[in-house]
């Protein structure tokens, strides 16, 4: 496309977006959504919950080796994920973990993804996926970020780069134009994955030409004098500058140049892996759908049935500065100034290079202006990030609208609102590798969901660092609960490889992540050799029960928090104090490594809030008052509603601002009309006493200041130095279901139905035996406590005369769900209350096994860790617990068998008859119609992890298993532990 018609384009796109309300385009998206029946409004029912639809079952990402798949193999895992109870699957053909010597026929079916053979072995998928009811997400193209062959390098990522020369000042000057690459020299040195080409430097494009005198030149920057600076491209003809420099010391001539980036796309299945498309134009974008997903590949007739959505992963790019055609104009049209004169401030080492910002720790801007240079850097960003959701987003959501698919993205990576940006998804995605799975980060993710209305949002989950065979039911348990209780509602399995057994692999074949020429050790495994997969099913029925519950009505969130940054990295996290499982360590269980053990110093003003922030929202979680971060974007919006924020059709009740180092001018003027209106605003710490912006900033931050203080005099609002006093202030907060106490323990998350009833998903992330009361108002006269481990719905019965409200007694790790309604269950769905385990009592322990895992056996042995026996340390085959005792039945008590401590899955058989099993916490069992008069033989079968033995097979040279190599400080605890006891109620 040429660049007259590429103008024409983005003058209707801009002319479209103005003329759309957001109202509107919330009708359209809407009816959209309605038309293709994806995520259709619901209220909850007890009785699907109960009889769960396939529908809501968690999806995998499905790794493919390239292309080296056959249809009958892929058609046979399509009907083992639905078997299982997988509602869908993404396909995602890489390269990752191929080993590259493999025979070169091998090698060639790897390397053709995009072939007519591909699209045939897809179209065999999507057969298959519909005679089993298995929706299909593809990824966009194979690897990431999304591009291919297809892409030339006048299509691809640009880069805003620079050369540079000093004169003397009074000199008359006629020089050609230097031209300057982006510099790749330190980037090649660690490209071991090949994600760069060089790009010829005749595809350089002048942007502009500057002038400043140097004030001085220090640790490789150069200093420059603001007012000095004039803009001297008209003096450009041909490459050429005639110019005369001003008198007065030494003048820095900087070029700006526009050029590809030459990145390539990660893992491509492609012998030819062309470039990674222009995120930052429309039509390049929607070249490269046409491409992968339209006419050409037939894929067509599968849009919506079972084809849902197209995938792109999070936006790891890998240039110093993004940049577009028009980026200079559409800045100035969105800050109202001319970035020209101060362009050079920009300009830093590895600054948009996510992927491989840790080349570049010591990074500083080039030239420097003044100490208000970062007000510059903070409004180039915000400009790319609107570029991005404009010209990349939108533009996804818009092509795959119009053929009946969704756009599914992890929406960060690069510097940019990320809450704004996941609000722009139709599906937005977050991930528990990123940002070490922090909930200050998906928080930020399911935040944009709420606030712009989509209905669902997913999460690439169980996926860690240094992490391979580390995965475990428990696990999958407590990091779906940490996930539903921030916001999430559709897990996605990250993931599951193909079956791909070749001799280059050890017993399970090839793990994606974690194979001897991957160079990872990453989680996780989840097909057939997952050593869980026989409960695969049973997992998935949890998930999906939940992902019911918190999918009906829609969100209800008390309080608003401001979030005050622009854009967002991993980098700028500081995880919770009182998090759990934050990168996936399992504090307690798994061993300390270097990864999941790091500590920052330094804190830069990101880290510095995060960690004042968390004392608030602790307080807040504690009090069972749900929260959401906002935007500026969003509280430009915000409007007064009898009493509450009113943000898109969304209610809050109060708006805090924690600390804030500075807020938009816009942001500050909305906050006091709001306050006017009688809204509660919360100020904790010192109040914004600036605004980021370059733009008129003296005048502008003593406006924003005036403007924050004005809005403390509301009668609603309030200023607080600390959260010393937050609790009164909660008081005020009301609440349909409220805590009657503190429980630090728990994290919460709150929807609601059309006829107000309410559903509050409540997990308990500690360790111990959990107590929590709850009350209701008034109007709720049916309440009920649903477990979806169990699948059971119980009355929840109002202690009133001991006034400890609705109790209930939550497990290690254990979560439940508490429905106020204003209707009854029918009856029929109801079980009988659970037995309460305060009033159990011990009346057995057995403390003597016999114990056999492989050919390791001990007889007559106490229980213990098999890493501290060297007969069992590297095991990982099913190990056998036998033992017997004596018991005199007395009663028809209910009597239960504890396990304690269990590494990782037991199942039981009591005198020979199958007793059940148990994937996680409690490790309780009802044993009473098994229990019988005299002697009782016990046998329990333990399922460990498979890491200690892939370990060992390192250790003894097997090089299938290299990348286990030196982890011998990482073995997994395995066995039972106990103390075992029978209990009786």
């Amino acid at each position: 496309m040429n660049h007259k018609i590429m103008f024409i384009l983005l003058i209707v796109l801009l002319i479209a977006e103005a003329s759309i309300s957001q109202s509107t385009q919330k009708k359209i998206f809407s009816h959209s959504r309605k038309q293709r029946n994806w995520f259709p409004y619901f209220n909850f029912n007890a009785s699907t919950f109960k009889n769960v639809p396939h529908e809501f079952g968690p999806y995998t990402r499905w790794w493919w080796p390239g292309n080296d798949v056959t249809d009958s193999e892929l058609q046979r895992e399509i009907k083992m994920f639905a078997e299982s109870g997988f509602a869908g699957v993404e396909i995602q053909p890489l390269t990752m973990g191929i080993n590259p010597k493999a025979p070169q026929a091998q090698l060639n079916r790897v390397y053709s993804w995009d072939t007519p053979s591909f699209y045939k072995h897809v179209k065999a998928v999507m057969e298959q996926a519909k005679k089993y009811d298995i929706t299909v997400d593809m990824n966009g193209g194979s690897g990431w970020p999304l591009g291919g062959p297809q892409v030339a390098p006048k299509e691809s990522m640009l880069t805003l780069t620079y050369s540079d020369t000093i004169v003397a000042g009074g000199k008359t000057i006629s020089i050609n134009l230097p031209k300057q690459l982006t510099d790749y020299s330190k980037i090649i040195i660690f490209d071991t994955l090949h994600l760069y080409s060089y790009i010829d430097p005749g595809l350089a494009k002048l942007q502009a030409v500057v002038t400043a005198q140097i004030l001085d030149k220090k640790d490789d920057q150069t200093f420059l004098d603001p007012e000095s600076v004039i803009d001297i491209t008209s003096h450009v003809i041909n490459n050429k500058l005639n110019f005369k420099t001003p008198q007065g010391g030494n003048w820095v001539i900087i070029v700006f140049w526009e050029i590809p980036d030459g990145q390539k796309p990660t893992l491509i299945a492609s012998r030819n892996p062309g470039l990674v498309a222009n995120y930052f134009d429309s039509a390049q974008i929607i070249k490269s759908y046409e491409h992968l997903f339209g006419k050409r590949t037939g894929l067509q007739q599968y849009y919506s049935k079972p084809f849902r959505a197209v995938f792109n992963d999070s936006y790891e790019f890998r240039t110093d500065r993004h940049y577009a055609d028009n980026f200079l104009s559409f800045f100035q049209q969105r800050r109202g100034y001319n970035i020209i004169p101060r362009l050079a401030a920009n300009l830093e080492k590895g600054y948009n290079n996510n992927a491989a910002s840790f080349l570049f720790p010591n990074a500083k801007s080039n030239f420097v202006f003044s100490n208000e240079d970062r007000r510059l850097q903070y409004d180039y960003d915000v400009t790319v990030g609107e570029l991005l959701q404009q010209q990349f987003i939108n533009s996804s959501n818009n092509w795959m609208q119009h053929r009946g698919l969704l756009h599914r993205t992890q929406a960060y990576g690069v510097k940019t609102d990320v809450i704004a940006s996941s609000g722009s998804a139709a599906i937005p995605e977050a991930e528990q590798l990123f940002a070490k799975g922090s909930e200050g980060f998906i928080k930020l993710v399911t935040s944009g969901a709420h606030l712009y209305n989509r209905p669902v949002v997913t999460q690439e989950s169980f996926v860690f660092f240094g992490g391979s065979e580390m995965i475990t039911p428990q696990k999958i348990k407590i990091l779906s609960d940490k996930s539903f209780t921030n916001g999430i509602n559709q897990i996605i399995y990250s993931g599951s490889p193909y079956k791909y057994k070749t001799s280059d692999y050890g017993k399970d074949g090839w793990n994606t992540w974690s194979t001897p020429y991957s160079g990872f050790d990453f989680s996780a495994n989840i097909n057939e050799s997952f050593p869980y997969w026989k409960y695969i099913k049973d997992i998935n029925l949890y998930i999906a029960r939940s992902q019911y519950a918190i999918r009906s009505g829609q969100p209800h969130t008390d309080v608003l928090i401001y979030f005050p940054f622009a854009d967002f990295t991993q980098e700028d996290l500081v995880e919770n104090p009182k998090e759990v499982l934050v990168s996936g360590y399992f504090k307690g269980v798994e061993p300390v490594t270097i990864l999941n053990n790091a500590e920052k110093i330094n804190l830069t003003t990101k880290q510095k809030w995060f960690t004042k922030v968390w004392k608030t929202i602790n307080i807040l979680n504690a009090s069972g008052i749900t929260w959401d971060w906002i935007n500026d974007a969003s509280l430009q919006t915000a409007i007064a509603d009898h009493g509450k924020i009113n943000i898109r059709g969304n209610k809050y009740q109060a708006l805090l601002l924690i600390n804030a180092p500075y807020i938009q001018l816009a942001s500050a003027k909305q906050i006091l009309v709001l306050s006017h209106k009688k809204i509660k605003i919360l100020v904790i710490g010192e109040p914004p006493a600036k605004q980021p912006g370059f733009f008129n900033y003296k005048e502008n931050d003593r406006k924003t200041i005036q403007l924050i203080m004005q809005s403390l005099n509301g009668k609603n609002s309030k200023h607080i130095t600390d959260t010393n006093s937050l609790n009164s202030w909660i008081e005020n907060i009301e609440q349909k279901i409220k805590f009657n106490s503190i429980y630090s323990f728990t994290h919460t998350i709150e929807r609601e139905m059309k006829d107000g009833s309410l559903l509050r998903f409540i997990w308990n992330q500690s360790p111990q035996w959990q107590s929590i009361s709850l009350s209701t108002d008034a109007v709720y006269r049916n309440n009920y406590w649903l477990d979806p481990a169990k699948n059971y719905i119980i009355n929840a019965v109002n202690d009133i005369a001991s006034d400890k409200g609705y109790t209930y007694l939550l497990p290690p790790y254990g979560s439940i769900i508490f429905y106020a309604s204003k209707n009854k269950f029918a009856e029929k769905l109801l079980n009988t209350n659970t037995l309460d385990i305060n009033n159990a009592k011990q009346i057995i322990r057995i403390d003597k096994w016999d114990i056999k895992a492989g050919n390791s056996e001990v007889k007559n042995s106490s229980l213990f860790d098999w890493r501290s026996n060297e007969a069992f340390k590297y095991q990982s085959a099913d190990g056998i617990y036998t033992a017997s005792f004596e018991f005199d039945k007395k009663s028809k008590k209910n009597y239960f068998i504890d396990l304690g401590t269990v590494y990782f899955t037991a199942e039981l058989k009591l005198n020979n008859k199958y007793a059940g099993k148990i994937i996680w916490e409690p490790f309780q069992l009802d044993i009473t119609s098994l229990l019988k008069k005299g002697k009782n033989n016990l046998e329990i079968k333990i399922i460990p992890t498979q890491r200690n033995e892939f370990i060992h097979e390192a250790i003894t040279g097997n090089k299938n298993y290299e990348q286990f190599k030196g982890k011998e400080n990482t073995l997994m605890p395995a066995g039972l532990l106990g103390p075992v006891k029978i209990i009786v109620f």
